[in-house]
């Protein structure tokens, strides 16, 4: 099975999530600047939810896959706002790219916010996620 995972991460929280679950897959996790191969099985996708929404510069990216891509399973940080699950889902089906349901999504350290976060915790959580995801896609 080819997994891939690509992230943005502007402070550093998303990056950790990211290489949690590389390291539980057995994969380097990448930044959005690298190509997605065309055979990827399972891409993992990280961004941050903003005030504005999700960045720009993961739109693009996200308009630049197509459908050799075959599911994508989010991951998210955020300080204050919700997941950036419902945003990133809504622009992958727009380009017929299958998207699993759930999710992993946690606090970010921001400013005063969340001290710490991610935290040891979620990054276990995180790579709990990781092992649901390619367990689900052995059955499917």
């Amino acid at each position: 099975m080819n997994i891939q995972i690509r992230y943005l991460s502007k402070s550093g929280n998303t990056k950790k999530v990211a290489d949690a679950i590389a390291k539980e897959v057995g994969v380097t996790a990448e930044t959005i600047e690298k190509r997605v191969p065309d055979d990827t099985d399972i891409l993992f996708l990280g961004g941050a939810m903003y005030w504005a929404g999700v960045d720009s510069k993961l739109k693009k990216f996200i308009l630049g896959l197509d459908c050799s891509v075959k599911k994508v399973a989010i991951f998210s940080t955020t300080a204050v706002v919700k997941s950036a699950y419902s945003e990133i889902k809504k622009l992958l089906i727009a380009k017929n790219i299958f998207v699993y349901e759930n999710e992993f999504h946690c606090k970010g350290e921001f400013l005063k916010l969340h001290k710490g976060r991610p935290n040891a915790d979620d990054l276990e959580l995180a790579k709990q996620f990781a092992r649901d995801i390619t367990s689900i896609s052995n059955f499917r």
